[in-house]
């Protein structure tokens, strides 16, 4: 018994490890595209999946869950990639020059 319960304690530290990881990655602005996105975020499906059936048993994995819920749901947010690629698009100084001229600025 105590041999499963270190299993147990061994297997959600793994995967508070992961979420935390793939949270600090996402803070970061870390991930390429997308697509990367899509893929971890049906890694962390998969987690979850397999922590479900001892959430009604067990606080630290009902909340393990949820924060894997809400780390998916930020991951699948269009709304970051949407405003990175905003970002890097007036990084461009040619896009910039072609604005402001185009409002009727002089350029710096």
């Amino acid at each position: 018994m105590a041999d499963e319960k270190n299993v147990y304690a061994t297997v959600l530290n793994y995967f508070t490890n992961e979420f935390t990881a793939i949270n600090e990655r996402l803070k970061r602005g870390q991930f390429d595209n997308y697509k990367e996105r899509v893929v971890v975020s049906q890694k962390i499906t998969d987690a979850i999946n397999l922590l479900s059936p001892y959430v009604r048993s067990d606080a630290q994995t009902r909340l393990l869950v949820r924060n894997g819920e809400s780390l998916k749901k930020d991951l699948l947010s269009v709304r970051d990639v949407i405003t990175s690629q905003a970002a890097s698009r007036w990084e461009q100084p040619a896009l910039m020059k072609a604005l402001m001229i185009k409002s009727g600025k002089s350029s710096p």
